[in-house]
């Protein structure tokens, strides 16, 4: 009987280990299959900057007109607008003062009499 207890104890361990299982998806083309289902696409090559935007368009200042209630309207690039701020202002809130026959260029930061501009 002892016989027999030592051969199962002996024999046990090494029936008991269940089998190897190797990668399931070894190939990187499987890997990146897989990834790209899960995540997405990669991105993009970062290699390539992006372009710098474009700066905005010139501002012409062509006219004012205050009326007696109060109310104005200004002329900006030759289009009509109502002006209820009583003052323009850039894209980063600073305030941007131009008199009538002015023009602001956000590509250089200057500011320039219309008279000076070449057509």
């Amino acid at each position: 009987m002892k016989r027999l207890i030592l051969i199962l104890l002996v024999t046990m361990p090494a029936q008991a280990q269940p089998p190897q299982l190797g990668r399931l998806f070894s190939s990187p083309e499987q890997r990146a299959q897989l990834d790209a289902q899960r995540y997405g696409a990669p991105p993009a090559d970062k290699a390539a900057p992006a372009p710098p935007p474009e700066p905005p368009p010139a501002v012409e200042l062509n006219g004012v007109v205050q009326r007696s209630s109060g109310q104005s309207t200004i002329w900006l690039n030759q289009t009509p607008h109502n002006d209820t701020k009583g003052s323009l202002r850039l894209s980063n809130g600073q305030p941007l003062r131009l008199k009538p026959g002015q023009r602001y260029d956000p590509a250089s930061n200057t500011i320039m009499d219309l008279t000076e501009v070449q057509p």
